[in-house]
């Protein structure tokens, strides 16, 4: 008889324990800090000609995020011509990446900034799909927790 009165005793520890296990691993890891980063540009541009990817950064928790850097790599196929940040933040190229240095992200806010890029291809070469992806980096948002991409198709 005893059995089966341990039987519940021991599902609900189990489920306690799980309950406290899921709460602790949280994916805000400050209080209040939540950040996310998207990026957007057209489907497709021509070989040679000159396009556009947004980058914004929005926090949507309610605390200010501290020491925000968003690290955009630009796919081999693509060279950097000009880059157009939000007011108080910087932008700035070296190889392949762009580091956007935005500080504090306020609560409930976004900024963005505009890279503008010119898709070569070799010459004779068919179509290529290059991606662009952001990460997202600062207190209380974990390494690898932000991170967006968006694909160009380059024709020729």
């Amino acid at each position: 008889m005893r059995s089966p009165r341990i039987l519940p005793l021991a599902a609900l520890a189990i489920f306690s324990a799980s309950w406290i296990a899921c709460h602790n691993s949280d994916t805000t890891t400050a209080p209040g800090s939540l950040a996310n980063v998207t990026v957007t540009g057209p489907g497709s541009s021509t070989s040679g000609q000159s396009f556009t990817m947004n980058v914004a950064a929005t926090a949507v928790g309610i605390n200010t995020v501290q020491n925000v850097v968003v690290t955009v790599m630009i796919p081999p196929q693509c060279t950097v011509n000009s880059l157009d940040a939000s007011s108080g933040t910087t932008a700035t190229t070296s190889g392949g990446t762009v580091t956007w240095t935005i500080g504090s992200l306020d609560s409930n806010s976004q900024s963005q900034v505009h890279i503008n890029v010119t898709g070569t291809l070799p010459a004779g070469s068919g179509a290529q799909t290059v991606t662009f992806q952001a990460s997202l980096s600062g207190n209380g948002i974990t390494s690898g927790s932000a991170v967006a991409s968006a694909s160009v198709q380059i024709n020729p």
